[in-house]
């Protein structure tokens, strides 16, 4: 059987990869993976010269020496380098899901018609990044499905956890519970936030004191009681 391997580097279960049964073969992406034990295949995808303004110099240097490296386009100072076939992948899949470098690795895994595909160390689990980058995967994965590519995630990954259905989920028991978990959060947010907002007009107050003090020691504290 012919199996891959996408490895992102979230540590949930980055550490589950099959590295060690040679059946899989293992493609990987980020700096943060440079010390797994095996990878067949990275990719970095990024401007080259950003990543180097971005203080990533040592991690584009060590990929000059890797044997095979998915690129923008193959540069020969990168020996390994290949042009990622962006326009195929566009012209086939379109314009909408190409959101992280993980899009990219699973759709060039499908094209390649594994029996298997597993994914490893991706959550997509932040609220900001990386659920922009979240949508991107969905679509791949049901690709890989609809391919009747066998799919292999472990449950410690957020990944295969599908969305909430817009709109029904109100109806959810226990999104009702953790909506009204949010209401109850929220209204004590609101608390303290009326609570600072009194100490802050306190704190000032007690400034202005100081600075009231401050000019009557200076100029008034003049008396000869001290003799």
């Amino acid at each position: 059987m012919k199996k891959i391997a996408i490895l992102g580097s979230a540590v949930s279960s980055i550490r589950f990869a099959p590295y060690n049964d040679t059946d899989w073969e293992i493609w990987s992406c980020s700096p943060a993976n440079r010390n797994i034990p095996r990878c067949d295949v990275w990719f970095e995808l990024h401007n080259v010269e950003l990543k180097i303004r971005e203080g990533l110099a040592e991690w584009m240097e060590w990929l000059k020496k890797q044997p095979k490296v998915y690129m923008q386009q193959a540069l020969p100072e990168y020996t390994g380098s290949i042009e990622y076939p962006l326009k195929d992948m566009i012209a086939k899949y379109g314009r909408y899901w190409w959101t992280s470098q993980i899009s990219y690795m699973l759709a060039l895994a499908i094209e390649r018609k594994p029996d298997v595909i597993g994914i490893y160390g991706v959550d997509m689990a932040a609220n900001a990044e990386y659920s922009q980058q979240r949508a991107g995967c969905y679509y791949f994965i049901e690709k890989i499905q609809q391919a009747g590519i066998q799919l292999v995630v472990p449950p410690e990954s957020d990944l295969i956890e599908p969305p909430p259905l817009y709109g029904y989920c109100e109806s959810s028991r226990m999104w009702r519970k953790f909506y009204a978990r949010r209401q109850e959060l929220e209204g004590r947010i609101g608390t303290l936030n009326q609570e600072v907002a009194a100490k802050e007009g306190e704190k000032r107050h007690l400034v202005g004191a100081i600075d009231d003090l401050e000019y009557i020691t200076a100029h008034w504290a003049n008396r000869t009681d001290f003799y």
